[in-house]
């Protein structure tokens, strides 16, 4: 692969551009899924090393900007690469997620749950870490929308959540999802107390 694309992204990364900024460059770029799958390594490789180095000669931990602008880049990237890469892409858009502030990220981290939410519930029956990452981000959702937003709309993603446990879920781990939205939802549990009573 062309070493420029690597060159151009990790600018972009030091630079923490916009996320839209990484999904124009790579409509440019027109690189192939093959190409952008090592570009995805490449700068998963040379960040850890640069942040390894850092921390080695500063003992300073890690910019946490430096993180969600490799996340982000990764994210945009692993986006076009279907079924080879969508395992990472799970895993980078939950991490970039949970990486974004409450406050100053507040919309961006609605989003990327969201969209990790409706990309995992299409896929729920071909890939099992699909159903791991449909839970987790639904229960994250449905905690940001009912703290920042209110009940009212967070009202049908903690009833998907319930549905989802009571349908696809048996013995310990409906329990377990159960309880989890019991505590954080105690009202919602309280509406549907014929769900949770245990």
């Amino acid at each position: 692969m062309n070493n420029n694309p690597t060159n151009e992204m990790m600018q972009m990364i030091a630079n923490h551009v916009d996320h839209n900024e990484y999904k124009h460059f790579l409509d440019e770029a027109n690189l192939s899924v093959k190409e952008l799958l090592a570009l995805s390594s490449e700068l998963y490789r040379l960040s850890t090393t640069r942040w390894n180095n850092q921390q080695a000669s500063d003992n300073c931990g890690v910019n946490p900007f430096d993180v969600i602008s490799l996340l982000e880049a990764r994210v945009a990237i692993l986006a076009r690469t279907g079924d080879e890469g969508y395992a990472d892409w799970m895993q980078d858009m939950w991490e970039l997620a949970v990486g974004y502030s409450d406050q100053a990220g507040l919309s961006r981290k609605f989003n990327l749950f969201a969209e990790l939410v409706a990309s995992t519930k299409a896929d729920l029956t071909r890939e099992e870490r699909s159903v791991l990452f449909y839970t987790r981000s639904l229960n994250r959702l449905a905690q940001l929308t009912d703290y920042w937003i209110g009940e009212d709309e967070a009202r049908p993603l903690w009833n998907e959540l319930m549905e989802y446990a009571l349908t696809s879920m048996v013995g310990d781990e409906q329990h377990g999802a159960l309880k989890v939205i019991k505590g954080n939802a105690p009202w919602f549990a309280k509406e549907n107390e014929q769900h949770f009573q245990f």
